[in-house]
């Protein structure tokens, strides 16, 4: 069983059974972690009321109304909840209750809130370390690694609550305060019977098994439950000489790196991610993540999309060509890369080195 937590937001709503929760915890059930996720959602529940009111309630799976039935209780907490906070877990991850979890909210937001504007409602963070892949629309979530001390998202939540205690309030301070800002926007609930129909997001247990959590073929459409395809990105026009004047300016981009075969060896991937890292502000990619056994053709077009998500063009692509040039030597591809910037196309010399965390 998936063991999940809740919280009331505002004060504003029905408080108790019925109410719409602030925040439902996903997390993959084990005895032997129990005591530990109880604990985090007492203290996340404690933190969210600091940032709305004393109304702020919480449900968890132990807590659920007696004598009702577990599935009907946590489905109706996914279709109604404000915002879904994932706690990441080779566990989670190889269950298809909690792909079903996020699939109901991330169903929600596909139909109510498409503008991908802040704030969000699907919050994943690192409970405990990971060692399998990530599926697509687990990957595509921006996660928490940024809310706490830098290094924590290896090591996972649960270790950062036994190892350092004033470290693990201050994260769940600041989650607190995510909880509460996606929890004061209203997400409408997903009708009952859609909601029991709810599909997992991804195969989870082809996962277990060693298999694609997403299908045969990476990259050619949305994961199971997944709301399609992304958005066509803009087509900017493309330097003569380039290494392919189709496509956008991502397609391009990854298209670029896959000219670079020092990239296949997994010190080199190792060193340009870390590179990428620093040129972030420490921002690090953990190769975990990132594993360079994915094929070269999704590895490089996740990174390019996931980099471009987060800074613009004129920084991931700086960033990329100056990762590339030092850590594989690769100037030309570097050089392709910059040709790709908008407008100004600054130097390597130039590239942005000293932003804030977004």
């Amino acid at each position: 069983m998936v063991e999940t937590t809740g919280v009331e937001a505002t004060g504003t709503e029905g408080v108790g059974a019925g109410g719409t929760s602030a925040f439902f915890t996903s997390y993959g059930g084990r005895r032997a972690d129990r005591e530990h996720v109880l604990r985090f959602h007492a203290d996340l529940e404690g933190m969210v009321r600091l940032h709305t009111d004393d109304h702020a309630f919480g449900a968890t799976g132990p807590t659920l109304e007696p004598g009702g039935g577990w599935r009907s209780e946590l489905l109706r907490h996914c279709a109604t909840t404000r915002t879904l906070v994932v706690l990441l877990s080779e566990t989670h991850l190889n269950s298809a209750w909690c792909a079903r979890e996020w699939w109901i909210v991330e169903e929600r937001v596909r139909r109510f809130r498409d503008d991908g504007a802040p704030p969000h409602h699907i919050l994943p963070l690192v409970w405990q370390p990971l060692s399998g892949p990530l599926p697509r629309v687990v990957r595509e979530r921006q996660r928490l690694d940024w809310v706490g001390v830098p290094g924590h998202a290896d090591a996972g939540v649960l270790e950062l609550m036994l190892t350092d205690p004033t470290a693990y309030q201050a994260l769940c301070y600041r989650i607190g305060a995510l909880v509460a800002r996606s929890a004061a926007v209203a997400l409408p609930p997903l009708p009952e019977a859609l909601a029991r129909e709810a599909v997992p997001a991804w195969d989870a247990a082809a996962r277990r098994d060693g298999r694609d959590p997403d299908g045969p073929v990476p990259g050619s459409g949305s994961a199971p439950g997944s709301d399609g395809a992304a958005p066509p990105e803009e087509v900017t026009e493309c330097e003569p000489g380039g290494p392919d004047a189709r496509g956008t300016v991502g397609e391009r981009a990854a298209r670029v790196l896959l000219t670079v075969p020092a990239l296949d060896d997994p010190e080199c991937w190792a060193a340009f991610l870390r590179r990428l890292g620093e040129l972030r502000r420490d921002r690090a990619l953990n190769p975990l993540y990132w594993p360079v056994t994915v094929p070269a053709p999704e590895r490089h077009a996740r990174l390019v999309s996931h980099l471009r998500a987060q800074h613009p063009d004129s920084h991931a692509l700086a960033w990329l060509a100056r990762a590339v040039s030092e850590t594989a030597g690769a100037a030309a591809a570097a050089a392709a890369l910059r040709a790709l910037l908008p407008q100004g196309r600054p130097s390597t010399e130039d590239t942005p080195t000293d932003l804030p965390a977004p």
